[in-house]
């Protein structure tokens, strides 16, 4: 009984002191989650998983309960408890602007003193309800890099860990999980080349463009798959418009999953520009792969 209890008590210390890391992303229908490799461990094969129905829309966690007990319940069975999980949130639940810094020197606590100046961000609530972060980037005209999340939704989302008992070491939006797994090719590309990055969505294909390494636009194309093309063309037209037409020297797309048989082909054919498909290496998907990259070598 004493060897007993003393290997429990030295297992749960050590789960405290090196915890297994896994790193997990989220979208409104499916789960998608990943043992982060050690330094003498080969990667494991991601879990992708259905969430139950109607517990997820828009990014917002419809029953918590639900949701909590489904994620403690996957973790317990592929023995991941007590990790220390590092999470990206749905791309519908957050929002991030990229702007000039109106005061030349970078704040001590530059969230504080941006809502201390009130800037008008466009966000679908108000500044005053809203989680944010701001860092420094640098690309242009461009200073500072703002994410933001409703502070309910993120309440509602904690709430769903919390209900699954399991410890949280990082939540960061999808968004920033891409740009981080991304990131070598963003700052191989020419200062003049737009990088536009194409997700697959329930019905729905997500573009993001940036430049120079830093965001530049975000779209969500709807409707059937013949109808992603037109709005992807007109997106790319006012980008080019935009960046001042000729001063864009090329457009690189990327398609950060497949799509389904018969649309990828469609969309390749058809599209303006090259489309590549993505490989995420050893990782799940784009996500996972910038949740690694933000925890480090191993």
């Amino acid at each position: 009984m004493v060897v007993a209890r003393a290997q429990e008590e030295w297992q749960t210390l050590r789960s405290e002191l090196f915890p297994t890391k896994v790193l997990l992303d989220l979208s409104d229908l499916v789960l998608t989650a990943q043992r982060l490799p050690t330094a003498n461990q080969p990667p494991q094969a991601p879990w992708i998983v259905p969430l139950p129905a109607a517990t997820c829309r828009g990014g917002r966690p419809l029953q918590t309960e639900a949701l909590g007990d489904f994620l403690g319940d996957l973790l317990l069975s592929h023995g991941q408890i007590k990790a220390l999980l590092s999470v990206a949130l749905p791309a519908a639940a957050c929002y991030w602007r990229a702007l000039q810094w109106p005061l030349g020197a970078w704040p001590q606590e530059p969230a504080r003193k941006l809502r201390s100046l009130q800037p008008d961000l466009n966000l679908p609530f108000a500044l005053e309800q809203a989680w944010i972060d701001v860092m420094p980037v640098r690309g242009g005209d461009i200073e500072a890099l703002v994410v933001a999340i409703e502070r309910q939704l993120l309440a509602e989302w904690l709430e769903v860990f919390n209900i699954a008992g399991v410890r949280l070491g990082r939540m960061v939006p999808a968004q920033v999980a891409w740009m981080v797994g991304l990131q070598e090719r963003l700052l191989g590309a020419d200062s003049t080349t737009l990088v536009g990055l194409l997700l697959p969505e329930p019905q729905a294909l997500r573009l993001l463009v940036w430049r120079a390494g830093v965001p530049l636009y975000e779209r969500l194309l709807k409707g059937e798959p013949d109808q992603w093309l037109g709005q992807l063309e007109a997106c790319l037209r006012f980008l080019c418009w935009q960046q001042g037409g000729q001063a864009t020297q090329a457009i690189e797309l990327l398609l950060a999953a497949g799509l389904a048989a018969g649309q990828q082909e469609r969309l390749q054919l058809s599209c303006p520009q090259p489309l590549e498909l993505l490989d995420s290496g050893e990782y799940g998907n784009l996500a996972l792969r910038g949740l690694a990259l933000l925890e480090g070598p191993p």
